[in-house]
C-alpha cells in the first residue's frame, strides 16, 4: 500500500509524461493517467498533438472519439505492456508507471517554494498571478508549505491567457479549510462564475458528464464548488491530495468483484473524502433503481455503503444529508476486516472504452 501524492507529474524513461491518479498504489507501481506520449512511438490519429520538451507529443484524451481511443489504447497495451496493471484485487486494469521506469518526479511543493524565492521584478504576469493567488490562499490559515504547483504552472510551459493555474493542497483538512475560506474570500482579482455564466458554459461545453443534467441542475451543482474559479482573468484549479496517514482507501485491504452497471439512490452520510481522488461518499438507505440498463442481481442482505469517483467533475458533488442518484460499476467489496458491502465506482479507466462512458454520473437532489 505505498503512498504517492495524486496530481504529481512523472517523466518516464520511455519519454512519457504522466500524472498520478490516486494517493495509494500497488507495490512497485504508481497509478497514473498518461498525459503526453511521443508521436513516434504510437500513432495518435483522432487525438491532438502538442509541441513540448523538444518533441511532437500526442495528448492522451480519454474523451476522444471512442473508436479512436480504443485503437490507441490497443497500441499502447501492445507496445508498452509494462504500463498496464491488470489488478487481481479489482479484476480491472489501471494505467501505471513501474517504479523502475520513473525518470523524474516533479515535486509540486518544492516547485512552489522555488517560485516564492524569485524576486517579484523577475516574474512574468502569469507567475505574478500565481504568487498572488497563493498568498490569498494562505490567508485561510493553511501555510504555503502545504501548497504546491502542478501541470504547466510547475513546468513553466504555460501560455499566458490560456493556461490554468493549477495548485495542489496537501492534506484533506487543509483542502476543506481553503474551500471553506473561498466561499467568503474577497480579492479584487478573485471571481466566480455567475449562474448565467455557468449556464452558458453548460450550453457551450456539453460533455458526457454534464449530459445527465439539465441546465438548471448543472448550474446548481457547479455554483457551490470552489475548486475552480478565476483569478486575474485566469482560470485556477485546486487539487486536494491526501497525506500518507489520512488516506481513506488503503491499497490491498479489500478484494473487489465487479457485478455490473448499476444505478442507485441513496442518502449521503459522510462527504468528507469527496474532494480527493479517488473521492468517496459514504451512503445509507441505498437501493438499486431502474436505469437505461438492466440492473445486476445482488444479495439484499449486503448493504450498498459507498459511491466512489475517479472523475474530477463528480468530486464535491454532494453533501451530507443529501439524496444522490449515481450510476457506475457496482462492486462487491470484501474487506480483510469487517463485513462485505457493495460500492458504486464512477470513472475507472475501462469505462472510457465501453458503455459506461455515456452512462456514469453522480447527481444530488439540491
Amino acid at each position: 500500500m505505498p503512498h504517492f501524492y495524486e496530481s504529481t507529474l512523472i517523466d518516464t524513461v520511455d519519454g512519457f509524461q504522466c500524472k498520478s491518479y490516486a494517493n495509494e498504489h500497488p507495490e512497485g507501481f504508481v497509478i497514473v493517467k498518461p498525459k503526453y506520449i511521443p508521436k513516434e512511438v504510437i500513432a495518435g490519429e483522432g487525438l491532438k498533438y502538442r509541441f513540448l520538451f523538444e518533441k511532437c507529443l500526442v495528448r492522451f484524451n480519454q474523451f476522444a472519439p471512442k473508436e479512436k481511443l480504443a485503437g490507441y489504447v490497443k497500441q499502447f497495451r501492445e507496445r508498452f505492456p509494462d504500463y498496464i496493471y491488470d489488478c487481481p484485487l479489482h479484476k480491472n486494469w489501471f494505467y501505471v508507471v513501474p517504479k523502475n521506469k520513473i525518470k523524474a518526479v516533479h515535486d509540486g511543493r518544492n516547485g512552489l517554494q522555488e517560485l516564492m524565492g524569485v524576486p517579484e521584478k523577475d516574474l512574468d504576469e502569469y507567475l505574478k498571478l500565481v504568487r498572488e493567488l497563493v498568498e490569498l490562499l494562505a490567508e485561510s490559515g493553511v501555510g504555503v508549505d502545504n501548497l504546491g504547483l502542478t501541470h504547466s504552472t510547475l513546468l513553466g510551459n504555460y501560455t499566458l491567457g490560456k493556461s490554468d493555474i493549477d495548485i495542489i493542497i496537501y492534506g484533506k483538512q487543509n483542502g476543506w479549510k481553503i474551500l471553506e475560506f473561498l466561499k467568503t474570500a474577497e480579492h479584487p482579482l478573485l471571481k466566480w462564475k455567475t449562474d448565467r455564466e455557468w449556464a452558458e458554459y453548460y450550453q457551450e461545453h456539453r460533455t458526457v458528464e454534464s449530459g445527465h443534467f439539465t441546465e438548471e441542475e448543472y448550474v446548481k451543482h457547479m455554483r457551490r464548488k470552489y475548486y475552480e474559479g478565476m483569478f486575474g482573468g485566469t482560470v485556477f484549479t485546486l487539487f486536494t491530495v491526501e497525506e500518507p496517514e489520512e488516506t481513506w482507501l488503503k491499497w490491498g485491504e479489500a478484494d473487489y468483484t465487479p457485478i455490473g452497471l448499476a444505478t442507485i439512490k441513496a442518502v449521503v452520510s459522510d462527504h468528507y473524502n469527496s474532494h480527493v481522488r479517488p473521492g468517496c461518499y459514504e451512503v445509507e438507505k441505498a437501493g438499486l433503481i431502474s436505469g437505461d440498463h438492466e440492473s445486476p442481481k445482488t444479495d439484499d442482505s449486503i448493504p450498498i455503503k459507498r459511491v466512489v469517483t475517479y472523475s474530477i467533475p463528480f468530486v464535491q458533488q454532494a453533501l451530507q444529508g443529501e439524496t444522490i442518484t449515481a450510476c457506475g460499476l457496482l462492486e462487491l467489496v470484501k474487506p480483510k476486516w469487517g463485513k462485505p458491502y457493495y460500492r458504486v465506482v464512477v470513472g475507472y479507466f475501462d469505462a472510457y472504452l465501453n458503455e459506461r462512458r455515456e452512462r456514469e454520473f453522480i447527481k444530488a437532489e439540491i
